[in-house]
């Protein structure tokens, strides 16, 4: 593991323990029922299926494949792959660290969602999913590259959605800039 990414972690991590309260909240937005909540929100905001069906597709799949590239990888948790000490006694320890599948699907579901938004909403859209990705680490649950990698992983699958069902132009908010 590079140097570079234990620093980071440690970074992130070594926040006050009252702040893995306060983050619980928005990290369950790439949880896996973060995506029929974005699909609800897609189709009240567009009444269009791509974006709603694109929500369900994306998150649930995102979060399924994520679990497939972590049993492929084998990266532990940050607990598993740094000297004892470094992590919080807190932290997440079951499971395998990369990819994280909240950033997966938190991404997954911004970026499939991103087309209908207007700015300002776009904007908030990935500052969620980059809060979600950065709560994962500040818990202990997943290395930055973990997130890195399912942030990549979730704005793929949105990329791909896309371009297999097209974006429906009339759709959307009346001030979309997209």
């Amino acid at each position: 593991m590079p140097s570079w990414e234990v620093t980071l972690f440690e970074w992130i991590h070594h926040v006050p323990r009252f702040v893995d309260y306060v983050v619980w909240l928005p990290m369950q937005a790439g949880s896996a029922w973060a995506p029929p909540v974005v699909a609800l929100v897609a189709w009240r905001l567009t009444r269009s299926w791509r974006p709603t069906v694109g929500a369900l597709v994306t998150g649930w799949g995102g979060w399924w494949l994520a679990k497939m590239v972590k049993n492929a990888i084998e990266r532990g948790r940050p607990s598993a792959e740094l000297p004892e000490g470094v992590v919080r006694s807190t932290a997440i320890t079951d499971g395998l660290g990369f990819v994280s599948g909240h950033a997966t699907v938190a991404f997954a579901c911004a970026a499939t969602l991103s087309p209908y938004l207007d700015r300002k909403w776009r904007a908030i859209a990935f500052g969620v999913a980059t809060t979600v990705a950065l709560t994962r680490v500040s818990v202990g649950a997943h290395l930055p590259m973990d997130v890195v990698g399912g942030a990549a992983l979730g704005l793929s699958l949105a990329y791909a959605w896309h371009l297999a069902v097209g974006i429906d132009r009339d759709a959307g908010m009346e001030s979309a800039d997209g």
